[in-house]
């Protein structure tokens, strides 16, 4: 087996099933299997994909809530050399109509229903000339290079396949072009293709090397000083660099056991934390909120005593003393993090007092650098100072798929990547992270771009203008709110603008508080002023600014 530096995903996965076969690796809403059972299912799907006409490069969509099928979709496409398309289940037609058609996606795997949303009816507002073609394939010319969906219904829609009967007809396929595959893999070779957020003109598909998926897990687990006694939970979303790589990824590093549910609530997290002996947790600072409400409200009603460590992005000393008034002396760290570079870049040490833990970002991983330099000659600056943050390393992006032809590079000459936030490291090279330089919003768990709900409002045939920024909001740290102008003589409502984003937009990103302005006032350069109309509405909410 190749070393952890240089080896593919599925050799990553398969040296981990071969040390703890019989072990649970993971359980989803209540159903469990062992290592050696996810690698054998693996096997069945992917040499399905290869008689489906899967090669090398191809792109798979994995539009698929957290469960057995979205493991199973990651492992088959490492094992033939696709690259897996992270797609989230939140997305709609406004974003599926950029990601889907840019990502070239040949096979798209999804749900039938979710949550009370109809995939198939989805897709077809994206496509609606798709159809059925002989030989259970599909074509559209919206996706032109999409040919086969596979969904987890039990009845599939014309030109659709069921997951289950591809799954099992692999099982009786023969091995030997899977095996040949397999081989065939290199650990240079792109693996995942994951969006950033952004308006859907330059959201951007990061494409991830096999090798920097196999070797981020496992630089965490040092990290943290995490075994194979550590048992893992999140309910992130997979489709999300975070709960992937530092979840389900973290926990196969160490052969532990990961459990997650396809729809968080605190209530569901507690009650596995407690039957489950939970030692692991990977979150976002929303959820831990919510869990922690629900143990104010029930304090004696779950058992917490084995929960020691927790990785979250940014959470709140006020959210790290709540936990240890809760569960006692714990080794949740916070971290910082980018797509571009696999998930976690820096993070603390579980040792580290929690003056370092609850208020900075922690130290790079083991063979990753970072620095701070002035946004706008890119020069270091010292430590202490705000600047913006660069990363470089091993776990850096292969870089993005298919930019656009203006596109400035993605590294500089020194192989530099900008990341666009702003920080501050101290002497001792801890980082602390301070937000964003082009007014990016943090909504729960969600990265949400200004500008691409501003472009997207202003398609509504009333809207003449509108800006939106984020405001400060107690459960999801901040949210989408919208100064909107009404074109002459429009009697549109906030409800009616409401309607509009939710036909189209995911929930997240939706505004969660508009106001009408009769002008939009103008800055110095004759552009829009953000900042006046920020603190408009922060007035009008009786908010504080918390930037």
């Amino acid at each position: 087996m190749p070393p952890s530096s240089d080896r593919t995903f599925h050799e990553f996965f398969r040296a981990a099933s071969s040390r703890h076969p019989g072990k649970m690796a993971l359980s989803a809403d209540g159903s469990a299997y062992t290592y050696e059972e996810l690698w054998e299912k693996s096997g069945w799907l992917a040499k399905s994909f290869l008689r489906m006409g899967v090669e090398p490069g191809d792109r798979v969509g994995l539009w698929l809530p957290n469960g057995v099928e979205l493991i199973l979709a990651f492992l088959a496409a490492a094992r033939t050399g696709a690259v897996g398309v992270s797609i989230n289940t939140r997305f709609r037609v406004d974003e599926l109509s950029y990601l889907l058609p840019h990502s070239g996606i040949s096979v798209l795997i999804c749900p039938g229903e979710f949550l009370g949303t109809d995939y198939y009816g989805l897709l077809k507002e994206v496509a609606p000339d798709l159809r059925a073609v002989p030989g259970g394939e599909c074509t559209t010319t919206r996706i032109p290079s999409l040919r086969k969906i596979l969904t987890t219904s039990a009845l599939p829609p014309p030109g659709a396949t069921v997951f289950g009967e591809s799954l099992e007809e692999g099982k009786f396929l023969s091995s030997r072009s899977l095996q040949k595959a397999e081989k065939a893999v290199q650990p240079d070779d792109a693996y995942l293709l994951m969006y950033t957020s952004g308006s859907t003109s330059t959201s951007k598909g990061v494409l991830l090397t096999h090798a920097s998926c196999a070797r981020k897990p496992i630089a965490l687990a040092e990290r943290l000083g995490l075994g194979p006694e550590d048992r893992f939970y999140t309910a992130m979303p997979l489709c999300h660099a975070a709960g992937l790589f530092s979840g389900w990824w973290l926990a196969v590093a160490v052969g532990g056991p990961f459990f997650t549910h396809s729809r968080f609530s605190p209530e569901g997290a507690l009650d596995t934390f407690s039957r489950e002996r939970i030692t692991v947790e990977r979150s976002f600072p929303t959820l831990v909120s919510d869990q922690l409400d629900l143990l104010d409200e029930n304090p004696d009603g779950y058992d917490l005593s084995r929960l020691r460590t927790g990785l979250a992005s940014s959470l709140s000393p006020d959210i790290f003393e709540r936990l240890e008034s809760r569960i006692g002396p714990h080794q949740y760290v916070n971290n910082y993090g980018l797509t571009e570079a696999a998930g976690v870049v820096c993070l603390s040490r579980p040792g580290d007092p929690p003056g370092i833990r609850w208020r900075k970002m922690g130290l790079p991983l083991e063979g990753m650098e970072v620095k701070v330099v002035h946004p706008d000659t890119g020069q270091s600056i010292a430590a202490g100072q705000d600047g913006e943050i660069m990363v470089r390393g091993w776990a850096m992006m292969k870089g993005y798929h298919d930019p656009p032809p203006e596109a400035a590079p993605a590294f500089d000459s020194e192989g530099w990547y900008r990341s666009g936030d702003l920080g501050a490291l101290d002497p001792e090279g801890y980082l602390t992270y301070l937000g964003r330089l082009r007014e990016r919003l943090r909504v729960g768990g969600e990265n949400v771009s200004p500008e691409e709900l501003s472009v997207f409002i202003r398609r509504h045939p009333a809207v003449e203008a509108v800006e939106v920024f984020g405001v400060p909001d107690g459960r999801l740290g901040e949210v989408p709110a919208a100064a909107v102008k009404k074109r002459k003589g429009s009697s549109l409502s906030e409800s009616e603008l409401l309607d509009f984003c939710r036909e189209r937009m995911a929930g997240f990103k939706i505004p969660r508080h508009i106001r009408f302005v009769e002008t939009m006032p103008l800055n110095s350069s004759n552009k829009i002023n953000r900042k006046v109309l920020r603190q408009d509405m922060l007035a009008n909410l009786n908010l504080n600014d918390s930037r």
